[in-house]
This record gives structure tokens, sequence and C-alpha cells, in this order.
């Protein structure tokens, strides 16, 4: 019973209002540790968070998770990214993302590239595409995109920013969410990350997200996160880096009122 009153909450509230398909995504464990706060980390150790990251110089990696929202079964999310390098001032990737259940699902595929245009400034964009299904209705489809930047402002801090759909295209009658995320993150060592956020949908009051990865041993990374606009929800998690370049991460994101969303990624990134 509690399993059918959760989803029917999430998808009351997804409808809502604007019929908000394709809704806050779950993040990979290590997004999902820091709180969701990833989009000026100046690495691709949360994964690939702002285009704009490709230019870093990430020869190639791989990363590939799975969800279970509030705990609740039949719910499934899944997510892969892929990275590769083109010279030494470009990349592309690859994601592919999907959340639903028997009688309703949402995928995402996106196609991105980045570029570091200048010593401290980098540039990234994508192009996506959304489809949405239910059961009784069938299937809609639509494009989009978004345009993302990172900065590297002061020696141990990065700024980062992205806005998704921000002509508030459609898919089918429904609004897909037009989404602005401004961050900064400073990086004192490489043993700890502290990270700020904020996001704002059109259609909702504005996100805050704050998030901190420490590391103290080579091997092992602790996160912990939050995000608060009317609730507060709690990310915390940990990741092991094995030998082969494989990294095992897992991480929690407690809601005050559906409970824990358990999340695990496996990933490997060519040093």
């Amino acid at each position: 019973m509690r399993h059918i009153v959760l989803l029917v909450s999430v998808f009351s509230l997804s409808t809502s209002l604007q019929a908000q398909v394709f809704m806050r995504p779950f993040e990979n464990a290590a997004a999902m540790g820091m709180g969701g706060s990833t989009i000026a980390v100046p690495s691709l150790s949360s994964g690939l968070s702002n285009e704009a990251q490709l230019g870093l110089g990430e020869r190639l990696g791989f990363w590939a998770g799975s969800a279970l929202p509030y705990g609740v079964e039949g719910w499934q999310t899944a997510h892969f990214q892929a990275v590769a390098g083109m010279g030494k001032y470009s990349g592309v990737g690859l994601g592919i993302e999907h959340s639903g259940t028997d009688v309703y699902t949402e995928q995402r595929f996106r196609l991105a590239y980045g570029r570091r245009l200048t010593e401290a400034f980098y540039l990234g964009g994508s192009a996506d595409v959304l489809r949405a299904s239910a059961q009784e209705y069938g299937s809609t489809t639509m494009a989009t995109f978004g345009l993302s930047l990172l900065a590297h402002a002061l020696p141990d801090v990065w700024i980062g920013a992205k806005i998704q759909n921000p002509f508030q295209q459609k898919i089918g009658e429904d609004l897909v969410p037009s989404i602005l995320r401004i961050g900064a993150s400073w990086k004192p060592s490489d043993i700890l990350l502290m990270t700020f956020e904020t996001e704002k949908d059109l259609e909702r009051s504005a996100m805050i997200k704050a998030g901190l990865e420490y590391r103290p041993a080579s091997v092992l990374v602790i996160r912990a996160g939050m995000r608060s606009n009317k609730v507060a929800r709690i990310g915390f998690g940990a990741g092991l880096r094995l030998k082969n370049n494989i990294a095992i991460d897992l991480a929690s994101e407690w809601h005050p009122s559906l409970g824990l969303t358990p999340s695990a990624m496996i990933s490997w990134r060519k040093k």
C-alpha cells in the first residue's frame, strides 16, 4: 500500500500545473551524494554534469548506474555516460537516461561537445532527444538543446553554469522544464572539494544545493550534500577507487516525506 501511495504522490506532482514531464532526474551516485551540486566540478569524477567539462582533456571514460526511487518496487531508473577526447582541448560525450514503471516511462538521449577556449574558460553544448511513453496513450518525442560554461576564476575556485531547454519547448502538449543552473566550487587541495549551486526551473521556485567531497585516502571518497527549496533533501555516499581505473560509488538521498533513494554506479576512466 505504501508503494502505491508513493507512486500516486510522485506522478500526481509531475503532472500538476504545467504538466511537468521529465521531472528532476535521479543523478548518478557520485552526484547524488553531493546533493546534485556538481555544475562547477572541475573534473569528471562525478560524471558529466556540465558539457564544458569535456574541454578539460579527459581521454576516455564510462559511467553506468541505477537508483531505486524512494524504495518503490517496479520503478526502474538507469543511466549511462561515455566521453572521449578529441585532441587536447575538446571532447564529445554520450548520455542515456531511463526512468519509469510498467505504465509510464521517460527516456533521454544526449550528444554533447565541449571545448577549452582559453586557459581559464570552457564552453559546451548538447543536443537532446526526449521520449515519454504512457501505456494507454502511446508515446511522444521531442528534441531540445543545452548550453554550458566552466571558468577557472581563481587558483582554487571554479564557476559553472548551464541552461537546458531555453525556449520552453514542449513534448506533446506538456512543457519540458527549462532549467538554469549556476554554481561554484572550491578545491584547495586534492583531498577536499566544496561546491555550491542554485537551480531555477522557470515554473518552480529556486533550489539551493551544496556538496562536499573528502578523500581521506587515495582509494576512498566520502561525500555529503543537501538541496532545498520547499523541501530539504540530504544526500550522502562513498566511493572506492580500485585497480585498473575502476571506481564504485554508492549513495542515498533522504526525502522527509518519501524516504530514501539508494543509488549505485560503476565507472572507468583512462588516465
